[in-house]
């Protein structure tokens, strides 16, 4: 039971919490093979000891890191580090995080092709169990007016810097580090007008005609759209095939992936399936964007981005607060390696010359007031209750006999349908109706599933109440 030859270092970055230090300690230990696979991890109460640590921190980082796949407790024996496949491993520190310059990738498209034009049928007005809408009866108002407020200054009426606010990346930073254990500077960071755009500026970067883009089924039909528009191939890759592993013959520009939480149906990629994605993608040259759409809401604690394991920064990291905050803000973010900050950014002039620098640091002073991660921690709270209340509904329904498929927390959950039901003319129903409900064949090109994705995080058990019973209805007919 012996330490990392890297010594713990509280100062590598003091505004993490401590448990999240010990955690990114041991996490790199294993990682880099400094502490193998099958070894035994030092009893919580000696390590806390030898760390001048509380024991309830170490436990903390332990039940992270079981958690996250890097370790296993076995009754009576303690703590061991999982078997993980020797070739995924790192086995030595990184010399160069910069491992591919800007020089070093000729392949870039800055040729900034025109998009085709595309259209993502949607519903721009509220509906009742519609998914992915936050709860805006409970948003904190008047402490968002008050940062309005106090943004409203001559100095923020002049344009703003093509990669976004100062003060918004600064908090968005520290926010990454701690929540989803990146570990960035401020100018890896650039502010957009959502994921959509996010999407549409890597696609625009990165792809040129013909370039295949591999993108995860099920998943949002928007991000396929964005590749198709950019003169991509999309080509489909199952949720199991990345959990399996893909095969070392597969050639790709890009792999768009939920590696998190995939999205609609919650699934999250184990340890070694996202180890084994990374080498891969390292392999064959390929670009992952990840997309972490809904995580801040996901039961338990967040598992690390992929971004934040990629050795060879091959990962770009996309979020929206749409969810978090509220739609109309539109309001998202890119994390970059470094060698595509300087395309981006001359990307970012020629598209848009930046965005409105009101609405951006007023989030990046909700931010470090603390309202935002507030917020966050109500609304998580709040998403469980109306999930459980939303899950009660149906099961004292006669749809109770249908299978359920829970997305672990989040912001919706799945009602499984019989083959015979088709989920598409259902919803064209519901919508009318106005129940928001989206069908599960939409997103999954790949199946035949059947299904529906049923929206809890906006609605009062009131209002879910009367929708059921409409979905009721509906499905009865």
């Amino acid at each position: 039971m012996r330490l990392p030859r890297t010594p713990f270092n509280p100062m590598a970055d003091p505004s993490l919490p401590r448990y999240r230090q010990v955690f990114a300690w041991l996490q790199q230990a294993i990682l880099n093979a400094e502490l193998k696979s099958g070894e035994q991890l030092p009893a919580t109460r000696d390590l806390a000891r030898q760390l001048g640590l509380s024991r309830n921190t170490v436990k903390e980082a332990y039940e992270l890191l079981q958690a996250e796949g890097y370790i296993e407790a076995r009754q009576g024996a303690g703590s061991f580090v999982v078997e993980l496949p020797a070739h995924l491993l790192r086995h030595a520190p990184v010399a160069d995080p910069d491992v591919y310059p800007q020089q070093a990738l000729p392949d870039l498209n800055h040729r900034l092709d025109a998009l085709q034009a595309f259209r993502i049928p949607e519903t721009r007005v509220s509906q009742r169990l519609q998914p992915a809408l936050p709860a805006l009866d409970a948003f904190p108002l008047p402490q968002w007016k008050r940062c309005l407020n106090q943004s409203t200054s001559r100095p923020l009426l002049q344009h703003s810097p093509l990669a976004g606010e100062p003060l918004l990346r600064d908090e968005l930073v520290k926010h990454l580090a701690m929540r989803r254990g990146i570990q960035v500077d401020a100018s890896q960071l650039l502010i957009t007008s959502g994921s959509q755009q996010a999407l549409h500026f890597v696609a625009e970067l990165l792809l040129g005609s013909g370039d295949k883009a591999l993108v995860e089924s099920p998943g949002y039909p928007g991000t396929a759209a964005v590749m198709r528009a950019a003169g991509a191939k999309v080509e489909s890759i199952s949720w199991q095939s990345l959990q399996q592993g893909l095969p070392s013959g597969l050639v790709a520009k890009c792999l768009c992936v939920t590696p998190s939480r995939n999205f609609p149906l919650g699934h999250t990629l184990t340890l070694t399936a996202r180890l084994a994605l990374l080498n891969w993608a390292e392999q064959q040259r390929c670009w992952i964007i990840e997309d972490d759409f809904d995580c801040e809401f996901a039961t338990g604690q967040p598992i690390t981005a992929l971004y934040a394991l990629s050795r060879k920064q091959r990962v770009i990291y996309t979020g929206t607060f749409s969810r978090t905050m509220f739609p109309s803000l539109r309001l998202g973010y890119l994390v970059l390696p470094p060698a595509l900050v300087p395309g981006m950014l001359k990307l970012r002039g020629y598209q848009d010359g930046g965005l409105t620098r009101l609405p951006q640091h007023a989030l990046g002073q909700f931010m470090a007031e603390g309202h935002y991660s507030r917020h966050l921690k109500k609304m998580r709270q709040l998403y469980q209750q109306r999930r459980e209340a939303l899950m009660a509904l149906i099961s004292a329904s006669p749809l109770s006999e249908l299978p359920m498929i829970d997305a672990g927390g989040g912001m919706h959950l799945v009602q499984a349908l019989p083959p015979d039901h088709l989920d598409q003319p259902l919803c064209q129903r519901l919508n009318n109706a106005g129940i928001g409900a989206r069908p599960l064949s939409a997103y999954d090109p790949l199946t035949d599933q059947q299904g529906l994705i049923l929206g809890f995080s906006a609605d009062p058990v009131d209002r879910m109440a009367q929708a059921v019973s409409h979905l009721v209805r509906a499905y009865s007919l």
